[in-house]
């Protein structure tokens, strides 16, 4: 019998936790009303939890509780609580992204299993290994990978991984999109995403969905999957209804329980039979099928996700005429899609009436019908179709409950303020910092310049081009001391052993000063004597458990967060670490990092429904979106040292190909200025 991966299965709310245990998940992963990286689904109290645990065991269900969401500084005590009362439920695992988990997990609950988040974007065996070395007992790799460079990361690491089968696709990278947080404060990296990659964008007159991914569906290779030792599958779908939940699940069992070759191809039909009463966007094999942007990417369709069922033709007081194309019932979970492509709030179909008038329980397809609709619609939007009515809440846990009377008691432990404390410490009192300028350039032509500079460091973006350029050139040992190379935050397998001979090449030639952008790059460098090490932006570091975390694996100083706020910087300025801590004064991050070249001019603006401007770029298969503004934070200087901080970076190196020189940002530096247009980006907000 071949080797058999976990399947595990999504779960929002009780309904769709008990669909997934009924249709066969070995593993069901959900979320608490707090630290999830699904937000916006209903999730669980830890008091619901200590129940659904115990039930889960006596099924033979394992419980895997997201905790992947980017934390900042102001929650670190709640986090510390919740991780603490975890630590009494006991679940299967944790899966977590940021290194705060890793770190307070390692001293103080050290019988936690951890497991890395997708967030934490892991695509390359070197990025394995550091997260295990961390304390992940397992990996979800990133969704941008191939079945082959899976297969390659278990060869080179023999690590458990977990990887994504079927579900929604996000356009950028895994833990590299800043479009939702740049656009309107609701960052991905904390669960909040408004998907702007899923709206219709014009380009002159030409208008599209061109960033809008389908669905993946990996049905097809798991066969294969069962071959290569994959630990487990994993259904994306934390709002999605249990309807859904139950068919994909049962479809998916199916595959992995037939043990011939004739038994899977039998399963395999009916399986896809399944799925297709299912609604979704195009399914496709995603990048695990090492497809491009053409297979994935639905630019002339709308980005909604589910079956479309019906048009508002009018709205008349409290109800709604339909032009019914599918058939609909009272209990459907219906998402209304507005002009623009956005997908609205989904709600529940409570009453239907015939047009005149009567009660009906349900629609035909190519009828009129009236809808007493919950939420506001207009003529022309769209209806589609998310699942369709299930077993009542109240009712589940009422089963439930007949088998787990009383659940686990999760009391914090007495020591639980000594943990927060810790990472509490005021700032000791000494002798102010002097202040630390550091600069970023994206070609060694502007090395000279730089160099010269009154920047106390300057880093150079460590492409394949500027590495091989900069070999061939001679550098005084105070150049050699001053100049460092920012690690590039995406570095897939085929290109690790390039970088890390590069990198031991580059030590061994004296370069000791390095900016770590993913958490593989703690692997490219190694345990080397005499390195300056700094953690850069892209760590997505935003509280004290973090940064202590990544001081520990060797670095001098760390960069927060791009998107950090003002409050945190305020939180974070009496705590002991920050006379290490650097802040970014000004940049042009791409809001899209994509593997997926998208079907437009890469010379011409893209506009959003909101007449937002964003200049595509795209080089050597990859494609980065920009804002129409840098950010800049030079005029909140004042503020920033009032602070006490004195590590400041302008970085230079991304943006479009216009973009002001090193001269004129250091004189807007000295003069606390900045000219033209700009973004404050997180700066004014406040941490949702």
């Amino acid at each position: 019998m071949s080797f058999k991966p976990e399947l595990l299965a999504p779960a929002g709310n009780i309904e769709s936790f008990f669909a997934a245990v009924e249709n066969g998940a070995d593993a069901v992963y959900l979320g608490l009303k707090k630290f999830s990286a699904r937000a916006s689904a209903s999730n669980f109290t830890m008091s619901e939890l200590a129940t659904i645990v115990p039930f889960a065991r006596k099924r033979g269900v394992r419980v895997y509780v997201a905790v992947n969401n980017q934390i900042v500084s102001g929650e670190l005590a709640e986090l510390i609580t919740t991780i603490d009362r975890l630590a009494r439920i006991h679940p299967d695992g944790l899966i977590v992204s940021d290194p705060a988990i890793f770190h307070l997990a390692r001293r103080h609950y050290p019988d936690l299993r951890l497991h890395a988040s997708t967030l934490a974007f892991a695509h390359n065996s070197a990025g394995v290994r550091t997260l295990m070395g961390m304390g992940a007992s397992r990996v979800v790799t990133a969704r941008e990978l191939s079945l082959e460079e899976i297969e390659k990361i278990y060869d080179n690491t023999g690590a458990e991984l977990e990887i994504f089968i079927h579900g929604a696709l996000c356009y950028s990278y895994s833990g590299l999109c800043l479009a939702s947080s740049y656009r309107g404060g609701r960052s991905g990296l904390r669960g909040e995403c408004v998907q702007p990659c899923r709206l219709k964008f014009h380009q002159g007159s030409k208008g599209g969905f061109f960033l809008s991914c389908g669905d993946l569906c990996g049905l097809p290779l798991v066969p294969r999957l069962k071959r290569a030792h994959i630990a487990a599958l994993k259904i994306e779908g934390r709002m999605k209804p249990a309807s859904w939940v139950a068919g994909v699940v049962r479809a998916y069992r199916m595959v992995l329980d037939a043990e011939s070759a004739e038994e899977e191809k039998r399963a395999l039909s009916e399986a896809r039979e399944l799925l297709a009463q299912n609604p979704s966007r195009r399914l496709s094999c995603g990048r695990l099928g090492n497809l491009g942007a053409a297979e994935i990417l639905s630019p002339s369709r709308s980005g909604s996700n589910g079956l479309w069922i019906a048009t508002v033709k009018g709205v008349y007081e409290n109800r709604v005429l339909l032009d019914v194309r599918s058939p609909v019932s009272k209990g459907d979970r219906l998402r209304p899609e507005s002009s623009a492509g956005r997908e609205e709030e989904a709600f529940t179909v409570l009453q239907l009436f015939d047009k005149a008038g009567g009660a009906i329980e349900f629609a035909k397809a190519g009828t009129a019908a009236y809808l007493a609709c919950p939420k506001p619609l207009k003529a022309g939007e769209r209806l589609f179709k998310l699942g369709s009515k299930t077993e009542p809440a109240a009712a589940i846990w009422k089963r439930i409950k007949e088998q787990v009377p009383s659940a686990m008691a999760i009391k914090s432990a007495p020591a639980i303020r000594e943990i927060i404390g810790e990472y509490e410490k005021p700032e000791e009192s000494g002798a102010r910092a002097q202040e630390a300028l550091t600069v970023k350039i994206d070609s060694p032509g502007d090395l000279v310049e730089a160099l010269q500079s009154s920047a106390s460091s300057v880093f150079l973006r460590a492409t394949r081009h500027n590495l091989e350029r900069i070999a061939r050139q001679r550098f005084s040992t105070f150049q050699r001391k001053k100049l460092g190379l920012s690690l590039p935050p995406v570095m897939m397998e085929k290109d690790s052993e390039y970088f890390r001979a590069a990198v031991e090449w580059f030590i061994n030639q004296g370069f000791a000063l390095w900016e770590i952008n993913n958490w593989g790059h703690f692997d490219l460098v190694g345990k080397t004597r005499g390195l300056r090490l700094v953690a850069g932006a892209r760590l997505n570091l935003r509280n004290s458990a973090a940064f202590e975390q990544v001081f520990e694996m060797g670095c001098e100083s760390a960069v927060f967060s791009l998107e950090t706020t003002k409050v945190e910087l305020q939180e974070a300025a009496g705590q002991k670490l920050r006379s290490r801590l650097a802040v970014t004064v000004y940049c042009r991050p791409p809001l899209f990092t994509s593997c997926l070249v998208p079907p437009i001019y890469m010379d011409r603006a893209l506009v959003s429904p909101r007449k937002e401007v964003y200049y595509p770029t795209a080089q050597a298969g990859r494609a980065e979106i920009y804002a129409d503004r840098p950010v800049s934070w030079l005029e909140q200087l004042p503020v920033l040292r009032a602070l006490g901080y004195r590590r400041f970076l302008i970085d230079l190196s991304e943006g479009p190909a216009k973009r002001p020189g090193l001269s004129e940002i250091l004189r807007g530096f000295a003069s606390c200025r900045t000219r033209g247009g700009y973004s404050l980006f997180n700066f004014e907000r406040r941490p949702e």
